[in-house]
């Protein structure tokens, strides 16, 4: 474990000094908020001795430079949605609550790109680009998520399997290293060869690297016209096969491809009270396309409804805009209707989705849990949650363990990973150690060690580095 010095009194009013008293909680006034995120299983709950609310980059590298000289662990947090444990105070230490962090700086709609603070709502940042004719690609289907927290995850969502995940946005990164210093990585460019590729280091490093304190984003034209289609299929199985036939097309270029499994769209229903989307039943298909003209929007939906057809489609709901909220609403939806759950996000080779959406439901099975799918199926990374079903409560752990580890090998040996976006965090950190190379663990530990020699920077992780 690493040796870290309590809050005391010194470093508390130096705190202070930095930010301002009414900017720094301590004690009874830290809300349990602090204590997770959107993930955290019950369980007595981690305080942080501080939470502290920066307003500006300089304020976050004082903050960094008294955490070096007084031994305290600090905890970078944007929106607090992560899915992974990655803003728990595992060691205490001070949160670093970067909420006030929150205005977009600047956006060129002639040289497409908008720079923004990292408490800036990812939805934000949508909305300002379209004002211009613009599309900021990043959508991590959510109304909450912020882009510093994307950035800390490498955050994918429903436009990757055209557009990239957040990595591919970003030109330029302003972060507080490890030590509290202030430095620009990147940069507004087509290409880059210059030294190593910083800003990819720190982009899904889980806030264990640097702060991001300011993001450089790229902006794309707007397509004229977007339209949304809902492909219905008799199985899981079959809609998982239609999605390499659908990327495999010259004409249709998704920008979104996601699958929904038929009991989570009937979960959708209920919690919205809409039946509209799974009144024909069946497992699903969401298809997002864009056209320059309506000439092109009519021959990419007749390609796409002979597609589906071929597939063995049941049905194809040709506008369909509205079931994007629904789509960001899955997990609330199974939430309501079981208070117990375990949520996995593993990635897979696309071309290995059909045969690997097969064994899952045989992994649940086998097992004796249940499995609700709600993924980018383009990129092949799989949002899954798993309920206890029958299971009495004094076995579940022991029953979501097994099922976990049976799931992580079949993953990996497909050549998958544990976590496609979501990250490693707390949460999957023994998972993580038992399946990754140990050669790359230990060039990841070095890293670390490089960055950050005090372990000063969210301790606990991803990995554990005994002495620091």
């Amino acid at each position: 474990m690493p040796h870290y010095e309590p809050l005391n009194t010194a470093a508390l009013a130096e705190i202070m000094a930095i930010v301002g008293d009414k900017y720094v909680l301590v004690g009874p006034d830290i809300p349990e908020e602090y204590t997770r995120d959107a993930w955290t299983p019950p369980g007595p709950p981690r305080y942080p001795e501080a939470v502290v609310f920066p307003a500006n980059t300089e304020e976050v590298a004082a903050i960094v430079r008294s955490a070096n000289r007084r031994l305290f662990p600090v905890v970078p947090r944007g929106g607090g949605t992560g899915l992974s444990g990655g803003t728990v105070p595992v060691y205490g230490g001070v949160i670093v609550d970067l909420s006030r962090m929150n205005q977009i700086i600047k956006i060129d709609p002639k040289a497409r790109y908008i720079v923004a603070e990292p408490a800036v709502l990812t939805l934000d940042i949508q909305k300002e680009a379209a004002k211009h004719g613009l599309l900021y690609a990043g959508d991590p289907s959510s109304d909450d998520c912020v882009i510093g927290g994307n950035v800390a995850t490498n955050a994918g969502g429903n436009r990757a399997v055209k557009y990239g995940v957040t990595a591919d946005q970003i030109y330029e990164l302003e972060i507080v290293t490890p030590q509290g210093e202030i430095v620009n990585l990147g940069g507004r460019l087509k290409k880059n060869s210059t030294g190593y590729g910083l800003v990819k280091l720190i982009i899904g490093s889980e806030g264990t690297l640097g702060i991001v304190t300011r993001i450089t984003l790229k902006l794309n034209r707007l397509a004229p016209i977007f339209t949304t289609s809902l492909a219905l299929f008799p199985n899981f199985s079959d809609a998982a096969a239609a999605v390499t036939v659908i990327l495999d097309d010259p004409l249709l270029d998704p920008i979104s491809l996601e699958i929904i499994d038929q009991k989570t769209m009937a979960a959708l229903a209920r919690y919205r009270e809409d039946w509209r989307f799974s009144e024909q039943g069946g497992d699903c298909l969401i298809i997002q396309l864009e056209a320059k003209d309506e000439g092109e929007q009519a021959e990419k939906q007749n390609q796409l409804a002979a597609i589906i057809q071929k597939a063995g489609g049941i049905h194809l709901h040709p506008d369909s805009e509205k079931v994007w909220q629904a789509r960001r609403e899955f997990g609330k939806a199974i939430q309501a209707e079981s208070s117990v759950l375990g949520i996995e996000d593993v990635v897979v080779p696309v071309d290995e989705l059909p045969d690997f959406s097969a064994q899952l439901y045989k992994i649940a099975q086998t097992v004796g849990l249940e499995v609700r799918i709600a993924g980018h199926a383009g990129d092949g990374n799989v949002h899954i949650q798993i309920l206890p079903g029958d299971t009495p409560e004094p076995e579940w752990e022991s029953k979501f363990h097994h099922f976990t580890q049976i799931l992580h090998s079949d993953v990996y040996s497909r050549g998958g990973r544990i976590s496609g976006e979501h990250g490693i965090g707390v949460k999957r950190k023994q998972y993580f150690l038992e399946h990754v190379n140990p050669v790359e663990l230990e060039l990841m530990k070095s890293v670390k060690k490089s960055f950050d020699p005090q372990g000063i920077l969210n301790p606990g992780k991803i990995f554990d580095i005994a002495g620091i």
